[in-house]
Protein backbone atom coordinates (compact mmCIF):
# COMPACT_ATOMS: atom_id res chain seq x y z
CA UNK A 1 0.00 0.00 0.00
CA UNK A 2 2.84 2.36 0.83
CA UNK A 3 4.39 1.82 -2.61
CA UNK A 4 1.06 2.66 -4.26
CA UNK A 5 0.78 5.86 -2.24
CA UNK A 6 4.33 6.83 -3.20
CA UNK A 7 3.52 6.47 -6.88
CA UNK A 8 0.31 8.46 -6.45
CA UNK A 9 2.18 11.26 -4.68
CA UNK A 10 4.94 11.55 -7.26
CA UNK A 11 2.53 11.29 -10.19
CA UNK A 12 0.85 14.60 -9.43
CA UNK A 13 3.92 16.81 -9.12
CA UNK A 14 3.67 18.10 -12.68
CA UNK A 15 0.26 19.66 -12.05
CA UNK A 16 1.19 21.56 -8.89
CA UNK A 17 2.92 24.73 -7.89
CA UNK A 18 6.00 24.03 -5.82
CA UNK A 19 5.35 23.10 -2.20
CA UNK A 20 8.33 22.34 -0.03
CA UNK A 21 7.37 20.27 2.95
CA UNK A 22 7.39 16.64 3.90
CA UNK A 23 7.06 14.49 6.99
CA UNK A 24 10.82 14.60 7.70
CA UNK A 25 10.76 18.41 7.82
CA UNK A 26 7.83 18.35 10.22
CA UNK A 27 9.70 16.08 12.61
CA UNK A 28 12.92 18.08 12.34
CA UNK A 29 11.13 21.21 13.56
CA UNK A 30 9.18 19.38 16.29
CA UNK A 31 11.90 17.60 18.26
CA UNK A 32 13.75 19.61 20.92
CA UNK A 33 17.08 19.02 22.66
CA UNK A 34 17.86 18.64 26.35
CA UNK A 35 18.55 22.29 27.14
CA UNK A 36 18.17 24.68 30.06
CA UNK A 37 20.02 25.83 33.16
CA UNK A 38 23.06 23.88 34.26
CA UNK A 39 21.23 22.67 37.37
CA UNK A 40 18.28 21.19 35.50
CA UNK A 41 20.41 19.71 32.72
CA UNK A 42 22.81 18.11 35.22
CA UNK A 43 19.77 16.30 36.65
CA UNK A 44 18.82 14.96 33.21
CA UNK A 45 16.12 17.61 32.75
CA UNK A 46 13.95 15.93 35.41
CA UNK A 47 12.52 19.12 36.87
CA UNK A 48 8.78 18.95 36.21
CA UNK A 49 7.85 18.45 39.89
CA UNK A 50 10.49 20.67 41.47
CA UNK A 51 10.11 24.21 40.17
CA UNK A 52 12.06 27.15 41.45
CA UNK A 53 14.23 26.96 38.30
CA UNK A 54 13.65 28.67 34.98
CA UNK A 55 14.02 25.34 33.11
CA UNK A 56 11.56 23.75 35.52
CA UNK A 57 9.06 26.42 34.50
CA UNK A 58 9.65 25.55 30.83
CA UNK A 59 8.73 21.92 31.60
CA UNK A 60 5.91 22.67 34.08
CA UNK A 61 4.65 26.28 34.35
CA UNK A 62 3.51 25.57 37.92
CA UNK A 63 7.21 25.67 38.83
CA UNK A 64 7.02 29.46 38.97
CA UNK A 65 4.72 29.19 41.97
CA UNK A 66 7.56 27.64 43.98
CA UNK A 67 9.58 30.88 43.87
CA UNK A 68 9.68 32.80 47.14
CA UNK A 69 12.09 35.47 45.95
CA UNK A 70 13.00 37.16 42.70
CA UNK A 71 15.75 35.89 40.42
CA UNK A 72 17.89 36.81 37.42
CA UNK A 73 19.70 33.97 35.63
CA UNK A 74 21.59 33.20 32.42
CA UNK A 75 23.30 30.12 30.94
CA UNK A 76 26.17 29.73 28.47
CA UNK A 77 26.60 26.56 26.42
CA UNK A 78 29.82 25.24 24.88
CA UNK A 79 29.03 22.37 22.52
CA UNK A 80 31.09 20.07 20.31
CA UNK A 81 29.22 17.78 17.92
CA UNK A 82 30.94 14.81 16.32
CA UNK A 83 29.30 12.80 13.55
CA UNK A 84 30.36 9.51 12.03
CA UNK A 85 28.85 7.91 8.95
CA UNK A 86 29.32 4.34 7.73
CA UNK A 87 28.29 3.38 4.21
CA UNK A 88 29.36 0.00 2.84
CA UNK A 89 32.14 -0.14 5.45
CA UNK A 90 33.53 3.31 4.60
CA UNK A 91 33.60 5.52 7.73
CA UNK A 92 33.93 9.29 7.88
CA UNK A 93 34.10 11.66 10.87
CA UNK A 94 33.20 15.34 11.09
CA UNK A 95 33.04 17.68 14.08
CA UNK A 96 31.72 21.16 14.80
CA UNK A 97 32.09 23.46 17.82
CA UNK A 98 29.37 25.89 18.86
CA UNK A 99 29.04 28.52 21.59
CA UNK A 100 25.59 29.84 22.46
CA UNK A 101 23.51 31.68 25.05
CA UNK A 102 20.93 29.10 26.12
CA UNK A 103 18.72 31.19 28.39
CA UNK A 104 18.24 34.57 30.00
CA UNK A 105 15.44 34.97 32.50
CA UNK A 106 13.88 37.16 35.17
CA UNK A 107 11.32 36.18 37.81
CA UNK A 108 9.71 38.61 40.23
CA UNK A 109 7.49 37.94 43.23
CA UNK A 110 4.61 40.28 44.09
CA UNK A 111 3.26 40.12 47.70
CA UNK A 112 -0.53 39.68 47.94
CA UNK A 113 -0.83 40.02 51.75
CA UNK A 114 -2.75 36.75 51.95
CA UNK A 115 -1.98 33.75 54.13
CA UNK A 116 -3.38 31.27 51.59
CA UNK A 117 -1.98 32.94 48.44
CA UNK A 118 0.99 35.00 49.66
CA UNK A 119 2.65 35.74 46.30
CA UNK A 120 1.88 36.24 42.63
CA UNK A 121 4.94 35.34 40.58
CA UNK A 122 5.61 36.67 37.08
CA UNK A 123 8.48 35.75 34.82
CA UNK A 124 9.97 36.27 31.39
CA UNK A 125 12.59 34.03 29.82
CA UNK A 126 14.46 33.44 26.61
CA UNK A 127 15.28 29.75 26.07
CA UNK A 128 17.04 27.89 23.29
CA UNK A 129 15.09 24.73 22.57
CA UNK A 130 17.31 23.23 19.88
CA UNK A 131 20.51 23.80 17.96
CA UNK A 132 20.70 22.49 14.40
CA UNK A 133 24.46 23.03 14.11
CA UNK A 134 26.23 19.95 12.76
CA UNK A 135 27.83 18.62 9.59
CA UNK A 136 28.47 15.14 8.26
CA UNK A 137 30.19 13.49 5.31
CA UNK A 138 29.15 10.14 3.85
CA UNK A 139 31.23 8.30 1.25
CA UNK A 140 30.60 4.96 -0.40
CA UNK A 141 32.46 2.74 -2.81
CA UNK A 142 30.56 0.75 -5.46
CA UNK A 143 27.13 1.47 -4.00
CA UNK A 144 24.11 -0.41 -5.31
CA UNK A 145 22.07 2.31 -7.03
CA UNK A 146 22.67 5.57 -8.86
CA UNK A 147 20.75 8.76 -8.22
CA UNK A 148 20.11 8.83 -11.98
CA UNK A 149 17.96 5.70 -11.55
CA UNK A 150 15.88 7.52 -8.95
CA UNK A 151 15.68 10.57 -11.25
CA UNK A 152 14.37 8.38 -14.07
CA UNK A 153 11.82 6.75 -11.78
CA UNK A 154 10.49 10.11 -10.62
CA UNK A 155 10.43 11.47 -14.16
CA UNK A 156 8.40 8.43 -15.31
CA UNK A 157 6.06 8.54 -12.31
CA UNK A 158 5.40 12.22 -12.97
CA UNK A 159 4.00 11.18 -16.37
CA UNK A 160 5.05 14.46 -17.95
CA UNK A 161 6.37 14.86 -21.47
CA UNK A 162 9.86 16.21 -22.06
CA UNK A 163 8.40 19.31 -23.71
CA UNK A 164 7.17 20.46 -20.30
CA UNK A 165 10.57 19.87 -18.70
CA UNK A 166 12.86 21.63 -21.17
CA UNK A 167 14.32 24.95 -19.97
CA UNK A 168 15.18 26.33 -23.36
CA UNK A 169 11.74 27.83 -24.05
CA UNK A 170 10.15 31.15 -23.11
CA UNK A 171 8.55 29.73 -19.95
CA UNK A 172 11.87 29.04 -18.22
CA UNK A 173 10.62 30.19 -14.80
CA UNK A 174 7.29 28.42 -15.17
CA UNK A 175 9.04 25.05 -15.41
CA UNK A 176 10.62 25.50 -11.98
CA UNK A 177 7.32 26.71 -10.50
CA UNK A 178 5.28 23.73 -11.69
CA UNK A 179 7.56 20.70 -12.04
CA UNK A 180 9.46 18.31 -9.79
CA UNK A 181 12.91 19.87 -9.48
CA UNK A 182 14.85 16.61 -9.49
CA UNK A 183 13.15 15.67 -12.76
CA UNK A 184 13.96 19.08 -14.27
CA UNK A 185 17.60 18.88 -13.21
CA UNK A 186 18.00 15.29 -14.41
CA UNK A 187 16.42 15.89 -17.80
CA UNK A 188 18.15 19.19 -18.60
CA UNK A 189 21.56 17.83 -17.57
CA UNK A 190 20.91 14.81 -19.83
CA UNK A 191 21.34 12.37 -16.94
CA UNK A 192 17.95 10.93 -17.87
CA UNK A 193 16.44 10.56 -21.34
CA UNK A 194 12.88 10.22 -22.55
CA UNK A 195 12.41 6.75 -24.08
CA UNK A 196 8.76 7.24 -25.04
CA UNK A 197 6.07 9.77 -24.23
CA UNK A 198 6.28 10.27 -20.47
CA UNK A 199 8.72 7.43 -19.79
CA UNK A 200 12.40 7.93 -18.93
CA UNK A 201 15.60 5.98 -18.33
CA UNK A 202 19.04 6.76 -16.96
CA UNK A 203 21.77 7.77 -19.39
CA UNK A 204 24.33 5.73 -17.43
CA UNK A 205 25.03 2.19 -18.71
CA UNK A 206 23.84 -0.63 -16.44
CA UNK A 207 27.27 -2.29 -16.28
CA UNK A 208 28.96 0.75 -14.69
CA UNK A 209 29.42 0.83 -10.92
CA UNK A 210 28.94 4.05 -9.00
CA UNK A 211 30.45 5.62 -5.90
CA UNK A 212 28.87 8.53 -4.05
CA UNK A 213 29.69 11.26 -1.54
CA UNK A 214 27.21 13.27 0.50
CA UNK A 215 28.19 16.35 2.51
CA UNK A 216 25.56 18.07 4.67
CA UNK A 217 25.96 21.21 6.74
CA UNK A 218 23.15 22.45 8.99
CA UNK A 219 22.92 25.66 11.01
CA UNK A 220 20.33 27.50 13.07
CA UNK A 221 18.20 27.08 16.17
CA UNK A 222 14.72 27.04 17.67
CA UNK A 223 14.28 29.78 20.29
CA UNK A 224 11.34 30.59 22.53
CA UNK A 225 10.30 33.64 24.54
CA UNK A 226 8.12 32.67 27.50
CA UNK A 227 5.77 34.81 29.58
CA UNK A 228 4.95 33.01 32.85
CA UNK A 229 2.52 33.58 35.70
CA UNK A 230 1.71 31.43 38.71
CA UNK A 231 1.23 31.17 42.44
CA UNK A 232 1.23 28.83 45.43
CA UNK A 233 -1.93 28.01 47.39
CA UNK A 234 -1.45 27.22 51.07
CA UNK A 235 2.08 25.99 50.27
CA UNK A 236 0.48 22.77 49.00
CA UNK A 237 -0.68 23.42 45.43
CA UNK A 238 1.28 25.38 42.83
CA UNK A 239 -0.33 26.41 39.57
CA UNK A 240 1.05 28.24 36.55
CA UNK A 241 0.54 29.12 32.90
CA UNK A 242 2.84 30.17 30.07
CA UNK A 243 2.40 31.85 26.72
CA UNK A 244 5.34 31.24 24.39
CA UNK A 245 6.44 32.95 21.20
CA UNK A 246 8.78 30.70 19.23
CA UNK A 247 10.95 31.23 16.17
CA UNK A 248 12.75 28.82 13.84
CA UNK A 249 15.92 29.72 11.98
CA UNK A 250 17.27 26.84 9.88
CA UNK A 251 19.90 26.71 7.13
CA UNK A 252 20.96 23.72 5.02
CA UNK A 253 23.71 23.25 2.46
CA UNK A 254 24.26 19.86 0.86
CA UNK A 255 26.42 18.49 -1.92
CA UNK A 256 25.81 15.07 -3.43
CA UNK A 257 28.56 13.80 -5.74
CA UNK A 258 28.40 10.65 -7.79
CA UNK A 259 31.29 9.02 -9.67
CA UNK A 260 31.02 6.48 -12.49
CA UNK A 261 33.76 3.94 -11.84
CA UNK A 262 35.83 2.37 -14.59
CA UNK A 263 36.94 -1.24 -14.59
CA UNK A 264 39.72 -0.57 -12.06
CA UNK A 265 37.37 1.29 -9.70
CA UNK A 266 39.23 4.58 -10.11
CA UNK A 267 37.53 7.94 -9.52
CA UNK A 268 37.99 10.71 -12.08
CA UNK A 269 36.55 14.21 -12.56
CA UNK A 270 35.37 13.44 -16.10
CA UNK A 271 33.03 10.72 -14.80
CA UNK A 272 30.98 12.57 -12.16
CA UNK A 273 28.12 14.91 -11.42
CA UNK A 274 27.41 17.17 -8.43
CA UNK A 275 24.02 18.15 -7.03
CA UNK A 276 24.05 21.25 -4.78
CA UNK A 277 21.16 22.35 -2.56
CA UNK A 278 20.55 25.42 -0.44
CA UNK A 279 17.55 25.62 1.92
CA UNK A 280 16.53 28.36 4.32
CA UNK A 281 13.52 28.00 6.63
CA UNK A 282 12.16 30.71 8.93
CA UNK A 283 9.13 30.37 11.14
CA UNK A 284 7.31 32.18 13.93
CA UNK A 285 4.70 30.59 16.18
CA UNK A 286 2.96 30.59 19.53
CA UNK A 287 2.10 28.04 22.19
CA UNK A 288 0.37 27.83 25.58
CA UNK A 289 1.33 25.66 28.56
CA UNK A 290 -0.32 24.93 31.89
CA UNK A 291 0.66 22.88 34.89
CA UNK A 292 0.13 21.95 38.51
CA UNK A 293 2.46 20.75 41.28
CA UNK A 294 0.99 19.21 44.43
CA UNK A 295 2.94 18.77 47.68
CA UNK A 296 0.90 16.26 49.75
CA UNK A 297 3.75 16.12 52.27
CA UNK A 298 7.00 18.01 52.71
CA UNK A 299 9.06 15.17 51.25
CA UNK A 300 6.94 14.53 48.11
CA UNK A 301 5.98 16.54 45.03
CA UNK A 302 3.79 15.46 42.10
CA UNK A 303 3.58 17.45 38.86
CA UNK A 304 1.46 17.37 35.73
CA UNK A 305 1.78 19.71 32.74
CA UNK A 306 0.39 20.09 29.24
CA UNK A 307 2.08 21.78 26.27
CA UNK A 308 -0.22 22.67 23.41
CA UNK A 309 0.98 22.40 19.81
CA UNK A 310 2.99 25.33 18.52
CA UNK A 311 1.20 26.95 15.59
CA UNK A 312 3.74 28.30 13.08
CA UNK A 313 3.70 30.47 9.98
CA UNK A 314 6.63 29.23 7.91
CA UNK A 315 8.60 30.39 4.88
CA UNK A 316 11.01 28.27 2.84
CA UNK A 317 13.63 29.59 0.41
CA UNK A 318 15.49 27.04 -1.68
CA UNK A 319 17.73 26.74 -4.72
CA UNK A 320 19.62 23.95 -6.49
CA UNK A 321 22.38 23.49 -9.08
CA UNK A 322 23.57 20.41 -10.93
CA UNK A 323 27.02 20.32 -12.59
CA UNK A 324 28.10 17.32 -14.64
CA UNK A 325 31.07 16.07 -16.59
CA UNK A 326 30.49 12.57 -17.97
CA UNK A 327 32.79 12.84 -20.97
CA UNK A 328 34.86 9.95 -19.65
CA UNK A 329 31.98 7.50 -19.24
CA UNK A 330 32.20 4.85 -21.90
CA UNK A 331 28.87 3.88 -23.43
CA UNK A 332 26.82 6.63 -21.73
CA UNK A 333 23.75 7.64 -23.69
CA UNK A 334 24.84 11.26 -23.97
CA UNK A 335 25.21 13.58 -26.91
CA UNK A 336 28.89 14.60 -27.05
CA UNK A 337 27.85 18.26 -26.97
CA UNK A 338 26.13 17.77 -23.61
CA UNK A 339 28.64 15.57 -21.80
CA UNK A 340 29.67 18.53 -19.65
CA UNK A 341 27.59 21.39 -18.31
CA UNK A 342 25.38 22.67 -15.52
CA UNK A 343 21.77 23.50 -14.71
CA UNK A 344 20.93 26.31 -12.27
CA UNK A 345 17.51 26.76 -10.68
CA UNK A 346 15.84 29.88 -12.05
CA UNK A 347 18.97 30.31 -14.16
CA UNK A 348 20.86 31.17 -10.97
CA UNK A 349 18.94 34.43 -10.56
CA UNK A 350 16.60 33.77 -7.60
CA UNK A 351 15.34 31.29 -5.01
CA UNK A 352 12.01 29.54 -4.83
CA UNK A 353 9.86 30.87 -1.98
CA UNK A 354 6.95 29.04 -0.34
CA UNK A 355 4.77 30.03 2.62
CA UNK A 356 2.88 27.45 4.67
CA UNK A 357 1.53 26.62 8.12
CA UNK A 358 2.92 24.04 10.50
CA UNK A 359 1.64 22.58 13.77
CA UNK A 360 3.91 20.68 16.15
CA UNK A 361 2.62 17.80 18.28
CA UNK A 362 1.31 18.45 21.79
CA UNK A 363 2.69 16.67 24.85
CA UNK A 364 1.97 15.74 28.45
CA UNK A 365 4.51 15.43 31.28
CA UNK A 366 3.99 13.54 34.53
CA UNK A 367 6.60 14.26 37.22
CA UNK A 368 7.51 12.94 40.65
CA UNK A 369 10.15 14.18 43.10
CA UNK A 370 11.15 13.22 46.63
CA UNK A 371 13.32 14.95 49.22
CA UNK A 372 15.41 12.73 51.46
CA UNK A 373 16.48 14.05 54.89
CA UNK A 374 16.91 17.59 53.50
CA UNK A 375 20.13 16.34 51.88
CA UNK A 376 19.08 14.79 48.57
CA UNK A 377 16.49 15.20 45.82
CA UNK A 378 15.43 12.33 43.54
CA UNK A 379 13.31 13.40 40.56
CA UNK A 380 11.75 11.77 37.49
CA UNK A 381 9.72 12.98 34.48
CA UNK A 382 7.78 10.91 31.97
CA UNK A 383 6.84 12.76 28.78
CA UNK A 384 4.49 11.63 26.00
CA UNK A 385 4.52 13.43 22.64
CA UNK A 386 1.72 12.92 20.12
CA UNK A 387 3.57 12.97 16.76
CA UNK A 388 1.12 10.63 15.04
CA UNK A 389 -2.12 12.52 15.55
CA UNK A 390 -1.21 16.18 15.99
CA UNK A 391 1.89 17.00 13.90
CA UNK A 392 0.52 18.58 10.72
CA UNK A 393 1.49 20.62 7.62
CA UNK A 394 -0.93 22.85 5.68
CA UNK A 395 -0.75 25.47 2.97
CA UNK A 396 -0.65 29.16 3.86
CA UNK A 397 -4.47 29.27 3.97
CA UNK A 398 -4.62 26.39 6.43
CA UNK A 399 -5.86 23.83 3.90
CA UNK A 400 -4.44 20.38 3.17
CA UNK A 401 -1.52 20.18 0.79
CA UNK A 402 -1.69 18.09 -2.34
CA UNK A 403 0.06 15.67 -2.17
CA UNK A 404 -0.75 15.57 1.55
CA UNK A 405 2.22 14.69 3.80
CA UNK A 406 -0.17 14.39 6.76
CA UNK A 407 -1.33 11.00 5.48
CA UNK A 408 2.24 9.76 5.73
CA UNK A 409 2.66 11.31 9.18
CA UNK A 410 -0.30 9.26 10.39
CA UNK A 411 1.27 6.08 8.98
CA UNK A 412 4.96 6.56 9.73
CA UNK A 413 4.92 8.18 13.19
CA UNK A 414 3.75 7.03 16.62
CA UNK A 415 3.40 8.39 20.14
CA UNK A 416 6.91 8.94 21.51
CA UNK A 417 7.97 8.58 25.14
CA UNK A 418 10.78 10.30 27.01
CA UNK A 419 12.10 9.49 30.48
CA UNK A 420 14.25 11.82 32.57
CA UNK A 421 15.72 11.02 35.98
CA UNK A 422 18.02 13.03 38.22
CA UNK A 423 19.61 13.17 41.66
CA UNK A 424 20.92 16.16 43.58
CA UNK A 425 22.94 15.78 46.77
CA UNK A 426 23.88 18.61 49.14
CA UNK A 427 27.43 17.99 50.40
CA UNK A 428 27.40 21.18 52.46
CA UNK A 429 24.80 23.98 52.86
CA UNK A 430 26.43 25.70 49.88
CA UNK A 431 27.94 22.94 47.72
CA UNK A 432 25.85 20.49 45.67
CA UNK A 433 26.46 17.61 43.25
CA UNK A 434 24.10 16.29 40.54
CA UNK A 435 23.78 13.39 38.09
CA UNK A 436 21.08 12.46 35.60
CA UNK A 437 20.00 10.43 32.60
CA UNK A 438 17.49 11.04 29.82
CA UNK A 439 16.11 8.73 27.14
CA UNK A 440 14.04 9.92 24.16
CA UNK A 441 12.28 7.28 22.06
CA UNK A 442 12.38 7.39 18.28
CA UNK A 443 8.93 8.41 17.00
CA UNK A 444 9.22 6.41 13.76
CA UNK A 445 7.26 3.19 13.42
CA UNK A 446 9.09 -0.11 13.01
CA UNK A 447 7.58 -0.47 9.54
CA UNK A 448 8.96 2.78 8.13
CA UNK A 449 12.43 2.11 9.57
CA UNK A 450 12.43 -1.40 8.09
CA UNK A 451 11.26 -0.16 4.67
CA UNK A 452 13.33 3.01 4.75
CA UNK A 453 12.97 3.82 1.05
CA UNK A 454 9.27 4.69 1.34
CA UNK A 455 8.85 8.24 2.63
CA UNK A 456 7.00 11.19 1.23
CA UNK A 457 8.93 13.19 -1.33
CA UNK A 458 8.41 16.77 -2.43
CA UNK A 459 9.39 18.76 -5.52
CA UNK A 460 12.69 19.99 -4.04
CA UNK A 461 15.90 18.24 -5.05
CA UNK A 462 17.05 17.63 -1.46
CA UNK A 463 16.94 13.85 -1.53
CA UNK A 464 18.74 12.74 1.66
CA UNK A 465 16.91 11.92 4.89
CA UNK A 466 17.52 10.10 8.18
CA UNK A 467 15.37 8.12 10.58
CA UNK A 468 16.31 9.17 14.11
CA UNK A 469 17.08 6.41 16.55
CA UNK A 470 16.61 6.63 20.31
CA UNK A 471 18.53 9.47 21.96
CA UNK A 472 20.47 9.02 25.20
CA UNK A 473 21.84 11.71 27.53
CA UNK A 474 24.21 11.16 30.46
CA UNK A 475 24.55 14.28 32.61
CA UNK A 476 26.39 15.45 35.71
CA UNK A 477 27.40 18.70 37.38
CA UNK A 478 28.08 20.82 40.46
CA UNK A 479 26.57 23.88 42.08
CA UNK A 480 27.72 26.47 44.60
CA UNK A 481 25.65 29.09 46.42
CA UNK A 482 27.44 32.21 47.68
CA UNK A 483 25.13 32.58 50.68
CA UNK A 484 26.18 35.06 53.37
CA UNK A 485 26.84 33.69 56.84
CA UNK A 486 23.27 33.92 58.02
CA UNK A 487 20.50 31.42 58.52
CA UNK A 488 20.15 29.34 55.33
CA UNK A 489 16.33 29.38 55.65
CA UNK A 490 16.19 33.16 55.90
CA UNK A 491 14.16 34.08 52.80
CA UNK A 492 15.33 37.69 52.93
CA UNK A 493 18.93 36.70 52.15
CA UNK A 494 20.14 37.72 48.69
CA UNK A 495 22.92 35.73 47.10
CA UNK A 496 24.65 34.74 43.88
CA UNK A 497 24.97 31.16 42.74
CA UNK A 498 26.71 29.33 39.93
CA UNK A 499 26.19 25.88 38.42
CA UNK A 500 28.13 23.84 35.89
CA UNK A 501 26.92 20.83 33.95
CA UNK A 502 28.31 18.39 31.41
CA UNK A 503 26.21 16.45 28.91
CA UNK A 504 27.10 13.46 26.75
CA UNK A 505 24.50 12.85 24.06
CA UNK A 506 24.48 9.85 21.70
CA UNK A 507 22.18 8.98 18.83
CA UNK A 508 22.34 6.48 15.97
CA UNK A 509 20.25 7.09 12.83
CA UNK A 510 19.56 5.35 9.52
CA UNK A 511 20.72 7.64 6.71
CA UNK A 512 19.73 7.46 3.03
CA UNK A 513 21.18 9.59 0.24
CA UNK A 514 17.91 9.21 -1.68
CA UNK A 515 14.93 6.88 -1.89
CA UNK A 516 16.14 3.39 -2.72
CA UNK A 517 19.79 4.13 -1.90
CA UNK A 518 21.92 1.91 0.30
CA UNK A 519 21.35 2.43 4.01
CA UNK A 520 24.14 4.13 5.96
CA UNK A 521 24.45 4.71 9.68
CA UNK A 522 24.82 8.20 11.11
CA UNK A 523 26.13 8.40 14.68
CA UNK A 524 25.95 11.76 16.44
CA UNK A 525 27.84 12.28 19.70
CA UNK A 526 27.65 15.65 21.41
CA UNK A 527 29.58 16.87 24.42
CA UNK A 528 28.33 20.02 26.13
CA UNK A 529 29.56 22.17 28.98
CA UNK A 530 27.07 24.58 30.55
CA UNK A 531 27.69 27.45 32.95
CA UNK A 532 24.81 29.13 34.75
CA UNK A 533 25.13 32.29 36.83
CA UNK A 534 22.17 33.61 38.85
CA UNK A 535 21.20 36.07 41.54
CA UNK A 536 18.33 35.57 43.99
CA UNK A 537 17.00 38.55 45.90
Amino acid sequence: MKKVLLLMLTSVFSFLAINAQNEMDAFKFSKNDLTGTARSVAMGGAFGALGGDISGIAINPAGIGVYQRSEIVTTLNFQNTNTQTNLSGVKNDESKFKFSLDNLAFVTTIPLNSDEVPLLNIGFSYNRLKSFDRQYLMMGNSVGRSLTDYMADRATNNNVSSGNLALGGNDHWGVWDSQDWLTVLGYNSFLVNETSNGRYSTAIPENISVSNDLFVQEKGAIDTYDFNIGTSISDVVNIGATVSMTDINYRLYSQYTEYMLDGSGDIADNRRFDLYNWDRTDGAGWQVKAGIIVKPMEELRIGLSYHSPTWYNMTDHFAADLAHNLSGVQGANLDADYAKGEVLSYNGEEDAVYDYKFRTPDKWTLSLAGIIASKAIVSADYELTNYKNNMRLHDRKGKNLSPDPNEYIKTDFRMSSALRIGIEYRFTPKFLGRVGYSWVQSPFTTDIKTNGNEVTTDPRSVTHYAFDGDTHYITYGLGYQFIPQRRSDDKSVSYFYTDIAFVMKSQKDDLYAFTGADKATLKTNTFQGLLTVGYKF
